[in-house]
């Protein structure tokens, strides 16, 4: 269902991309190796604390809109970060970065806002890029002039499949289509948009989910994200405190 009118896939997803940014060469490369490409984009550290809105709409109901927040540190090996959903409902988020790593989420409130949105904590970690790749699949061309490869890839656990459209030329994904294990339509899609640039890092401003029925958009505000290469010695308070009458209700 389109509850919002699309105005343009973007070019980059919640990777943090350094100012080194630039197509890379058009050779084609073994789909395993460019999976890892897409998998690690940047050899730095960098962080991202975005704020934002969630809005979500159901056939015949109206639009939910609350406030969001995601911050995250993305190292070669790792990334940490934090979700908080309306002010109180949060989720500290670890993501291994490498095949077949999962997210760990903790503190994370059941049956909350960010499930009844239909969103997983990990869509924002990019977790089903880490899942095992299946095979290549028939490159595509999305919105009629980005060139793509498309691969399918399993979570561990065998419980979905994802098609995942990858830019050919700047190696991360712009779209994702989830599948049940043994269905044939997508259960939900998900894609990202907004290009931005922030002291030399490029992030997305807007992620869409959909499925039957239902539609999320997440989109952050650039004039209030802080975005650069991530200093050991000088952290940024990149997880922050809930209201303790939510804690204790988890």
């Amino acid at each position: 269902m389109k509850f919002w009118c699309r105005t343009g896939l973007a070019l980059l997803s919640f990777f943090l991309i350094g100012a080194e940014f630039s197509a890379f060469a058009r050779e084609e490369q073994p789909f395993p190796a460019f999976v890892e490409a897409a998998r690690h984009p940047n050899s730095a550290a960098t962080f991202a604390m975005l704020e934002g809105t969630l809005q979500h709409r159901r056939k015949g109901a109206s639009t939910v809109s609350v406030p969001l927040y995601f911050g995250i540190v993305i190292q070669p090996k790792r990334s940490t970060g934090q979700l908080i959903v309306d002010g109180k409902e949060s989720y500290v988020l670890g993501q291994t970065r490498e095949e077949g790593g999962s997210t760990v989420v903790r503190n994370g409130a059941g049956n909350g806002m960010l499930d009844r949105a239909g969103v997983r904590a990990s869509d924002l970690t990019l977790g089903f890029l880490f899942y095992p790749v299946v095979k290549e699949l028939d490159s595509a061309v999305l919105n009629g002039f980005i060139p793509c490869r498309v691969g399918l890839f399993r979570a561990p656990d065998g419980s979905e499949e994802v098609k995942i459209y990858l830019s050919r030329d700047y190696r991360f994904p712009l779209k994702a289509e989830f599948f049940r294990k043994g269905g044939a339509e997508p259960y939900r899609t998900l894609e990202c948009g907004g290009f931005t640039q922030e002291n030399g890092i490029y992030y997305a401003r807007r992620i869409r989910l959909e499925g039957p029925g239902w539609a999320t958009r997440i989109e952050f505000d650039p004039d209030r994200a802080k975005v650069g290469l991530y200093n050991a010695a000088n952290p940024p308070a990149v997880i922050r405190e809930v209201p303790a009458e939510t804690a204790k209700k988890k």
